[in-house]
């Protein structure tokens, strides 16, 4: 099969935009986002799929209801702690929107993720390109991601991309980089579960190893089909 080129990252980027579209992704790509967005975009997803009157009613989320389930997901130290989270299909918070007469002060229990309504009407699938990370430091320049993709709101994989002929573990570097700047080790962000580094001839994927763990190539792995033969073309995977 012949490699399409591309000259630039950009036109990588757009060109595997327009392919997950194809297969689900939402049509409108959130540009630029700062983790604070993120959360929001997720707090209105949330109010969407909650709008029961024994959950959140006619009364979104409000920033410090979402704090608290920050809270939660930063009290979980483990890749596997975050999986279960994430999987669990559930999350409970203190409501405190004044508005909500009868659940104020309740404990009330919401709906995050559900794996029977994958397909189904229920699940949102979105697309961040150029995600905004944190820096350090004020005086550095904010960093930017290439490719996150939100399932219901939550940030479950990111990519990295290189142009034709930059090798592949270019990109794996770069999210080594922004994991031990500690991008992934806290917040929402920390929810990712899995990275891609890819290029238009060769794709790697890997485990978040989450704060504690260390990234090691021996579980770098590439796509591979039904007879373990690997699969590199961008277009296949």
């Amino acid at each position: 099969m012949s490699h399409q080129s591309f000259n630039s990252e950009a036109q990588f980027e757009d060109a595997l935009i327009k392919m997950l579209q194809q297969y689900g992704w939402e049509r409108e790509v959130l540009k630029n986002h700062t983790e604070k967005q993120l959360i929001q975009n997720w707090a209105n997803i949330l109010y969407e799929n909650n709008r029961q009157s024994v959950r959140l009613g006619n009364y979104p989320l409000t920033e410090t209801e979402m704090q608290q389930i920050i809270d939660n997901i930063n009290n979980l130290k483990t890749p596997l702690a975050l999986n279960e989270f994430i999987n669990g299909g559930t999350t409970s918070i203190r409501r405190d929107n004044p508005d909500d007469v009868e659940n104020y002060g309740k404990e009330v229990t919401l709906k995050i993720y559900d794996r029977k309504e994958i397909a189904a009407g229920d699940s949102r699938y979105q697309i961040v390109q150029q995600p905004k990370f944190p820096t350090a430091s004020p005086l550095l320049n904010n960093r930017r991601g290439d490719l996150m993709l939100l399932i219901n709101g939550m940030p479950v994989v990111h990519i990295e991309l290189k142009k034709t002929g930059v090798d592949v573990s270019q990109a794996a570097n770069q999210i080594e980089k922004y994991a031990k700047e500690g991008i992934f080790s806290h917040g929402l962000l920390s929810l990712v579960q899995i990275f891609v580094a890819m290029n238009p001839e060769e794709t790697l994927y890997f485990a978040n190893p989450g704060p504690e763990g260390t990234f090691n190539k021996q579980f770098y792995f590439h796509w591979a089909d039904f007879y373990n033969e690997p699969i590199n073309e961008w277009e296949e995977i």
